[in-house]
């Protein structure tokens, strides 16, 4: 009997210390597995068609207003300028519309984005890289180049058009659906090299690569700030620079990074 009672003791002594174990363990994070990992956050690129959106039948503004809705987003980082937004906002605030020159030209900002915003359903932070003197300086060259280097304006141009032809051969304008494809963003990827490796260098950081690349670092400084809180976060950009943001973000190990048939649900 006593030898019975001594083992029961003994079991239950035992039984404590490996709980306790256990506990110390987790809380030092090396038994803690996934839980003590920072959860990576959901980021996706949302393509948009700017003043198309107004005319265009399959995506037009009520369809990017409930594909807005149906991400639900926590963050939104936005194809504004960010000594622009806040005048903007407080316009929009204050009169229910926006004037200010360069963000009035992206109904999805002015039309949806900010109405939405008004619910309180996420944050809006401003990545463009434009400011108005890249733009001034990009149209001045481009504008110059038609007559001094009319050869390359030319097939600078051509890459274009024949992407846009391709798109519309292939079936992947308007439906949101097939503007999220990889084939979209391979046509387009296509369609700009020309420009970036005929005008790159002399547009300096209003070329194709360092604009796009100026536009990623502000994401990801926006990105950086949030890292591993378990948030979904929506880029949202004109659809041609979609490719080269997300092959930017594919870099990220902190992320993961979704297209439009994954991120809707």
């Amino acid at each position: 009997m006593i030898h019975s009672i001594s083992k029961g003791v003994r079991s239950r002594c035992l039984l404590v210390w490996t709980l306790a174990l256990l506990s110390l363990l987790s809380g030092c994070g090396i038994l803690a597995g996934r839980a003590s990992k920072p959860m990576r956050n959901e980021v996706f690129v949302l393509g948009t068609l700017h003043e198309e959106h107004l005319s265009d039948p399959l995506y037009d503004l009520g369809r990017l207003r409930d594909l807005l809705r149906q991400l639900d987003p926590d963050l939104v980082l936005v194809e504004i300028p960010p000594d622009r937004y806040d005048e903007a906002w407080t316009q929009f605030l204050k009169e229910g519309r926006v004037s200010e020159e360069r963000v009035k030209l992206y109904p999805e900002f002015t039309e949806v984005l900010f109405p939405i915003a008004l619910e309180g359903r996420f944050r809006i932070v401003p990545c463009s890289a434009w400011t108005q003197s890249i733009a001034d300086r990009r149209a001045a060259l481009l504008k110059q180049w038609e007559s001094t280097r009319p050869g390359d304006s030319q097939r600078v141009n051509d890459a274009q058009a024949a992407a846009k032809r391709e798109l519309v051969s292939q079936g992947l304008v308007s439906d949101p659906l097939m503007i999220h494809s990889e084939e979209y963003d391979a046509i387009v990827a296509r369609g700009m090299q020309p420009y970036e490796q005929i005008f790159g260098d002399d547009l300096g950081s209003a070329g194709w690569k360092d604009i796009n690349l100026g536009h990623y670092e502000h994401i990801a400084e926006a990105l950086d700030a949030v890292r591993g809180n378990d948030l979904r976060v929506l880029v949202m950009f004109g659809a041609w620079h979609k490719y080269r943001l997300r092959e930017l973000l594919a870099e990220r190990t902190d992320i993961h990074l979704l297209r439009l048939p994954q991120a809707v649900r």
